[in-house]
């Protein structure tokens, strides 16, 4: 690092590259949230049809509890319906896993954007840390050189 000059304020020569980094990191954690919000959906349509599957079932359990059945018909609609119910809900157990998927990816995206940004950030610390330790030398010599100049001024007084 080459010496600051006396009262030189910090500056971080990989600002940019920081500022960058804190941007990506940022656009990576709202990617996050929009996955994470496509699998919460996913995952509550999966309970809805879940639940009415359950429902429909618990009705043609019914129908066969309450005696003889009158009409065919109806139940053997119902049980194609509770067919169809199954399908979807298989779709939609398909479409939680994918997009469960995806928010894994997605959080390994934001975790190496966060491990990024950290580094830059751990490497601006290094760096303000010579910073300080120069500015002392440079503090420390200045007043070496006061010390000196006085000590010599005495001497021949």
């Amino acid at each position: 690092m080459a010496a600051p000059k006396p009262g030189k304020k910090f500056k971080y020569d990989l600002d940019s590259v920081l500022k960058v980094r804190g941007i990506r990191e940022k656009k990576e954690q709202e990617k996050f949230a929009e996955k994470q919000q496509e699998y919460l959906t996913e995952k509550q349509k999966e309970e809805q049809i879940k639940e009415e599957k359950q429902g429909k079932e618990a009705e043609l359990r019914n129908v066969f509890k309450k005696g003889p059945i009158s009409d065919f018909d109806k139940v053997l609609r119902r049980k194609a319906h509770l067919e169809v119910l199954k399908g979807d809900l298989d779709q939609q157990i398909e479409k939680v896993l994918d997009t469960s998927k995806q928010l894994e990816e997605q959080r390994a995206h934001l975790v190496e954007a966060m491990k990024n940004k950290k580094i830059m950030e751990t490497h601006r610390e290094h760096k303000l840390d010579d910073y300080n330790k120069v500015m002392r030398d440079l503090d420390m010599k200045f007043m070496d050189e006061i010390a000196t100049q006085r000590f010599k001024k005495r001497g021949t007084t």
